[in-house]
């Protein structure tokens, strides 16, 4: 009896041990995630987000189970101070020029070659990337003129920069000059980068210079170069431009300005709530100035000491291109994902709606983001609304001949990051 109770005993205890390690089971592996807020599915109305499906998915494809911590930060500057201070990351999601900082400052680890092997099933990243993306990347060069952007980055979201106007202004539009013509009721960016390529583009579209690229100019910062644009912001500050970043988002939406030089993202979020509190009587367009304009991308970099499996595996898990649909829904910017399941979310979201009249409708030719090749496919044009050629589906996917001139803003080095501040706190200080 009592050697019956003793085991008894022994079995109670075992089986309240076994439940209690149950409820703490061990993580195999913590992936810390640095991104911007709001930049990844985070689930609502009792939908699992897109780091909770992750982390079950990546338990049934190895048997591991993995804990994300994913940590909100306010800007690229703000994500370099927490690095410098030694704060670790795995992954982290940086816009390109700061992407081109930290792989020069040797802190990137490049992607194994294994990551871009498209016939192992779960690489979805090298599956789906969008072919205009790819090459991009490929041709890309970080600052040593060497290595490609590609070694070292696996591209999340991707836009341009350009103006959310009224539909009276868009022709207008079409020159940088449009910001300081509309004084008071135009909006530009408070920052200095975006600042200083919309002041490049207000210099070069009135000094032609045939011995420089279209490159070489939106990324000139010779010191003359640097004076003249100083020039052209004071007098766009003194026409009564307000300098903004998001504080401004909802005056624009109510009308209060003509002009707003935007992020296409945001571009697509102010048509969208302007055209739905107005019931239609405010629509904004979308215009990217002839001469040239902005392509900005973030992307997914490792750091010296990343786990390189856990990774790479959420890299390609938000690469699936039924994910990259849930993330573009759910932020409203544009994946670098293209694959099938990306085509027909955008094909049902600009379709035509019922009873639009046949003379409004048109197509849009989206093969060069989905398709390598060089001639318009069927498949990847699509049915749409007229106004959609400047509106919402525009700032997503700049057409073919916009796409061309399209320039990335590399980053600054010391000397130039320092007359660039300089520059800034001139303009901040112009009333």
């Amino acid at each position: 009896m009592k050697k019956f109770i003793s085991l008894a005993l022994v079995s109670a205890i075992s089986a309240t041990s076994l439940a209690a390690l149950a409820s703490c089971k061990k993580t195999d592996v913590t992936l810390r995630v640095a991104s911007w807020a709001e930049y990844i599915d985070e689930g609502e109305d009792g939908n699992n987000s897109m780091i909770e499906d992750f982390e079950k998915w990546y338990e049934e494809q190895t048997g591991k189970s993995v804990k994300v911590e994913y940590i909100e930060l306010d800007d690229n500057e703000t994500m370099y101070n927490k690095i410098t201070l030694g704060e670790k990351y795995d992954l982290l999601c940086p816009s390109e020029y700061m992407i081109m900082k930290l792989q020069s400052e040797d802190r990137l680890q490049k992607y194994p070659e294994t990551f871009f092997d498209a016939s192992v099933e779960t690489n979805y990243y090298a599956q789906n990337v969008s072919p205009f993306i790819k090459t991009r990347f490929d041709e890309g060069k970080m600052k040593d003129g060497v290595s490609k952007w590609s070694e070292y980055a696996a591209g999340y979201m991707w836009g341009t920069t350009g103006f959310v106007v009224k539909h009276d202004f868009a022709e207008e539009a079409k020159s940088w000059n449009v910001v300081k013509n509309h004084g008071s009721k135009a909006t530009a960016k408070n920052n200095v980068r975006d600042s200083y390529f919309m002041g490049l583009g207000m210099y070069y579209e009135n000094n032609a210079d045939d011995t420089k690229t279209l490159s070489e100019k939106m990324n000139d910062t010779s010191v003359d170069t640097m004076n003249a644009v100083q020039e052209i912001l004071t007098a766009v500050k003194q026409s009564g431009v307000r300098f903004e970043t998001d504080d401004a988002k909802e005056e624009i939406i109510e009308g209060k300005y003509d002009v707003s030089y935007q992020w296409s993202g945001d571009a697509v979020y102010i048509m969208d709530e302007a055209e739905d509190r107005s019931e239609g009587e405010l629509k904004y367009d979308y215009v990217i100035p002839e001469f040239s304009s902005n392509l900005w991308f973030d992307g997914w970099v490792m750091m010296k000491d990343a786990q390189v499996d856990v990774a790479t595996a959420f890299v390609n898990f938000v690469s699936k291109s039924e994910n990259a649909v849930r993330n573009c829904d759910y932020i409203g910017y544009t994946p670098c994902v293209a694959g099938d399941a990306m085509l027909e979310y955008i094909a049902e979201q600009y379709a035509p709606e019922d009873g639009t009249a046949e003379e409004e409708k048109t197509t849009y030719d989206l093969t060069y983001f989905f398709s390598s090749s060089a001639a318009s496919e069927e498949k990847y044009v699509i049915k749409t609304e007229k106004e959609q050629l400047h509106r919402q589906l525009f700032a997503q996917f700049p057409d073919k001949q916009t796409k061309e001139r399209l320039i990335v803003m590399e980053y600054f080095d010391k000397e130039v990051n320092d007359r660039a501040n300089n520059l800034w706190n001139n303009i901040s200080g112009v009333k």
